[in-house]
């Protein structure tokens, strides 16, 4: 019998686990997607950690058809020119020839 109550107790907790990891993540998808589309993000998150969800209905049905920001298309491109041009993690566009100390050694 102790042993069928530490199985139950086990399922337990791992499925409270996996459902407030899926809820977390829920909700941060939600703000992230919300920054993109200028909306506040913050406001989404509180909004999907409190409803779960119900909240992310809502937040597909207030979003509607936005487009993401150009703003965040420019800074795709520029992270990927910089994955092409293989600078170092350190670089910046605002300041391309900036170099770290170790690789000017």
């Amino acid at each position: 019998m102790d042993g069928e109550r530490l199985l139950i107790n086990f399922g337990v907790i791992v499925g409270f686990l996996a459902i407030t990891s899926f809820w977390i993540g829920l909700s941060m998808w939600m703000r992230v997607d919300a920054d993109k589309r200028g909306l506040p993000g913050y406001l989404w998150i509180f909004v999907g950690l409190v409803t779960g969800p119900v909240g992310l209905i809502a937040y597909i049905i207030f979003r509607g058809n936005r487009p993401v920001l150009p703003v965040v298309h420019t800074r795709d491109e520029l992270i990927a020119e910089a994955h092409k041009s293989h600078h170092p993690s350190d670089f910046t566009p605002e300041n391309p020839d900036s170099t770290s100390e170790t690789d000017s050694q």
